[in-house]
């Protein structure tokens, strides 16, 4: 993006070069009475495009700055989401691990009650 920046810089340049040169031409012809008739300015046309470019240019300028900033604020939420990933991922091991014990234990209670009835009827 910044290689197309500079050469709209560098066209900005050589346009604003042709309009300088355009100027002298034009002072020079009037002073010199060889101007007869209204001709087309085309160094107001030209200033006028020079002045939508720069303008297109801003407005470019403006778009990656508000790009990057939506780019940087999409990655921090990453970066946040991951975090709560990890913590939610660890959490659930937890408790997945808390459930493997109690279903243990209760197994484990469920079988001594069993042995415990058959000794009895035995």
């Amino acid at each position: 993006m910044e290689r197309i920046l500079q050469q709209k810089l560098i066209e900005r340049d050589a346009i604003e070069k042709n309009f300088s040169e355009l100027f002298e031409t034009a002072s020079a012809l009037q002073e010199n009475g060889e101007f007869q008739q209204e001709l087309p300015d085309p160094l107001t046309d030209m200033r006028k495009e020079l002045a939508s470019r720069e303008r297109n240019i801003a407005d470019l300028v403006a778009t990656l700055k508000l790009k990057n900033k939506d780019s940087e604020r999409l990655n921090d939420e990453i970066i946040t989401l991951n975090i709560e990933n990890n913590l939610l991922q660890e959490r659930y091991e937890k408790v997945r691990q808390e459930r493997d014990d109690i279903v243990a234990r209760w197994l484990k209670k469920a079988q001594l009650e069993a042995d415990t009835m058959n000794e009895t009827l035995d």
